[in-house]
């Protein structure tokens, strides 16, 4: 199984400093999974991830990545830096969308992305049934015959979009574990630790690779109680056996902005960059 990490960190310098969000739902990059290196899915869709494809001839390494014949893409959540790159994706290949139901009726109803996609380019969806009582569910992508993939309900964030914001429906948002059928080798993938929940965190103890959005700490707390709330953060990782943990940066926000790069590095912690590769 092989990794590209898209927009996920680097050497992108805003033009002027990002004030944290008092309620931030901003989402880090894209995960682009492959198990022949050849045929690819993407977890997730940002606008920027979009762009790149179509303009970064240094992804033409990565075989049937940037021109790929068919798109498959699951979606994790209905965040608006997670779906609205679709629509960037419109007059180019059909695209094999995953999703809960959940996340289906936000973007049929409260954020129309699919309704309007269709006017463009052939969309199949393929439901994951992460819903009501069923927290968990496992499925099979299009292309990707060794890797099986596993979603598990989670808590939140919930987009400020929501329909749902006071009684969220199961499945609104999800993490991701993966197994390579070949290799035996495990992803697990969220987007936090923050609202990750007990089936998450099980989930986390048998990934030989984490890789989580670093958005868990509250921006509004004071410099002191972040590097408390980080270290508490640190505590719950190291109690993860996996052999590689990386951390996808948010602006101004997560578990790197409140914890020296030094101390990350010695938990074992790396910060993700776009492009980066990891090999499973």
């Amino acid at each position: 199984m092989k990794l590209v990490v898209l927009k996920g960190g680097g050497d992108a310098v805003p033009l002027q400093p990002i004030a944290p969000a008092l309620n931030s739902t901003r989402a880090p990059g894209v995960l682009a999974l492959s198990g022949d290196q050849m045929r690819w899915v993407l977890i997730n869709m940002s606008p920027a991830v979009a762009g790149q494809l179509g303009t970064d001839a240094r992804l033409l390494r990565h075989r049937g990545l940037a021109d790929a014949p068919v798109r498959a893409v699951v979606l994790t959540d209905s965040q608006v830096d997670h779906v609205t790159g679709l629509l960037s994706l419109r007059d180019g290949a059909p695209i094999h969308l995953y999703a809960t139901p959940a996340v289906f009726e936000e973007l049929t109803h409260t954020l129309p992305v699919l309704p309007l996609l269709q006017h463009y380019c052939s969309v199949h969806w393929h439901v994951i049934p992460v819903a009501g009582e069923s927290r968990e569910a496992v499925f099979r992508v299009e292309g990707q015959p060794t890797l099986e993939f596993t979603a598990v309900a989670t808590d939140g964030p919930l987009p400020l979009h929501s329909a749902r914001p006071a009684a969220p429906a199961v499945g609104e948002t999800i993490a991701l574990a993966v197994r390579d059928v070949v290799t035996g080798q495990r992803l697990f993938c969220a987007r936090s630790l923050l609202g990750a929940g007990p089936e998450a965190l099980e989930w986390m103890q048998q990934a030989d690779c984490l890789l989580l959005g670093d958005d868990a700490i509250d921006p509004r707390l004071e410099a002191g109680e972040q590097v408390e709330a980080g270290e508490q953060l640190l505590a719950q990782l190291d109690q993860v056996g996996a052999r590689r943990k990386l951390l996808m940066p948010v602006p101004e926000s997560g578990l790197s902005t409140a914890v020296p790069a030094g101390v990350l590095a010695r938990h074992g912690i790396e910060l993700t960059a776009d492009r980066m590769e990891i090999d499973l």
